[in-house]
């Protein structure tokens, strides 16, 4: 007997499940054994390391956020300096840039998600690769308010960081109420116009 016929051992999948599996399996020129293999060995590794399968789903998600927006991961000090140092010698520009790409990321937003709520549960795994030590989102009704510390070594790049969360949350459809800044620290108060 063929080693890898006594290894396999017999599953049973609710019937939509094995269906995709079957379709998606030769999709991809690949037997539904190392299809189903491979999605099963890196979930279990995956959930091994700690994390929820919801949690798995989510990050899936975040990083196709991320290769469609095309974002580059930067070093938060290169980031700040770059900023920093563009800010001293034109804060309008670099404003305008920020508020830019927040406008970009709104209209993003929309058209997947339909709107801010919808995207909600990608601030964890978001917050994750700001370079800040805190970030919090926090939706209560209308209101929405945004808390950031650490968010910049210096008070240029916060300010940068705020024009981009005030475009963005306009563009969103929000109405900007408060705008605290300081060296690290962002905190945007907006309701729902």
């Amino acid at each position: 007997m063929n080693q890898q016929k006594k290894d396999r051992v017999n599953i049973a999948v609710a019937k939509d499940v094995a269906e995709r599996l079957a379709a998606v399996a030769e999709s991809l020129g690949m037997t539904q054994y190392a299809l189903a293999n491979q999605i099963l060995a890196t979930g279990l590794e995956l959930v091994q390391q700690g994390f929820k399968v919801q949690q798995i789903r989510e990050i899936a998600e975040f990083y196709k956020v991320m290769v469609e927006l095309e974002v580059v991961p930067v070093p938060g000090r290169l980031l700040d300096k770059m900023v920093a140092d563009m800010y001293k010698e034109n804060p309008e520009v670099v404003e305008k840039a920020w508020c830019e790409a927040g406008k970009m990321l709104a209209s993003y937003i929309k058209a997947v998600y339909g709107g801010l709520d919808s995207a909600l549960s990608l601030v964890p795994y978001f917050s994750k690769v700001i370079p800040a030590k805190r970030f919090d989102v926090k939706a209560s009704g209308d209101e929405l308010v945004v808390d950031a510390v650490g968010v910049g070594y210096g008070v240029e790049s916060v300010k940068a960081t705020a024009a981009g969360a005030r475009c963005f949350l306009e563009d969103l459809g929000y109405e900007v109420k408060e705008v605290i800044t300081a060296p690290g620290i962002l905190r945007v108060r907006a309701v729902k116009k």
